[in-house]
């Protein structure tokens, strides 16, 4: 798998990486701290990568995930029946007083970006932008990750038409 592929793979396990049943009071403004607890523990999952020119990938993955106040760190393995496997971390945090979320996602190969969004009760919508640290950036995009009682849903979409990455990821708690 290419580099920029598998890139786009990686964003997107960030959504599975929680996964503790989220209460319906976590969707509630200024339950934040709560929210984020529901990235904590082990996940699994599987998806789809579509790359711009048409071909596409099965993806299976495995995360941990770990909260601390305000931040949550996803930690994990993404790999293809190909048997090409990648690490990610991502780094997420609430910025006190607002609504904000930021943080970075940083994948084996060298994809490095910036993350930065809001949430609507039980959907995160972080903008993607790799940064010049990034080995091969790419175009920018949108990770929106909804969590559900039992599952995290990952959408990673190009901001330009024809270009980039699709990813949709499913990962159960395990």
């Amino acid at each position: 798998m290419q580099h920029h592929a598998m890139k786009w793979l990686l964003a997107t396990s960030l959504a599975f990486a929680a996964a503790t049943p989220v209460l319906a009071q976590d969707s509630a403004p200024g339950n934040d701290a709560s929210f984020l607890r529901s990235f904590e523990g082990k996940f699994t999952g599987s998806g789809r990568l579509q790359r711009a020119g048409g071909s596409s990938h099965n993806l299976s993955c495995k995360f941990s995930g770990d909260q601390e106040g305000s931040r949550v760190v996803l930690n994990g393995t993404c790999s293809t029946a190909l048997v090409f496997s990648t690490t990610v971390r991502i780094e997420i945090r609430h910025e006190a007083g607002g609504q904000r979320y930021e943080g970075t996602f940083r994948e084996g190969t060298g994809t490095v970006a910036a993350l930065a969004g809001s949430r609507q009760g039980r959907t995160l919508s972080l903008s993607f932008n790799e940064t010049a640290e990034s080995v091969r950036p790419g175009p920018p995009a949108r990770l929106s990750i909804s969590r559900t009682q039992n599952d995290m849903v990952l959408t990673l979409r190009g901001t330009k038409p024809g270009e980039g990455q699709n990813l949709d990821l499913t990962l159960r708690e395990s």
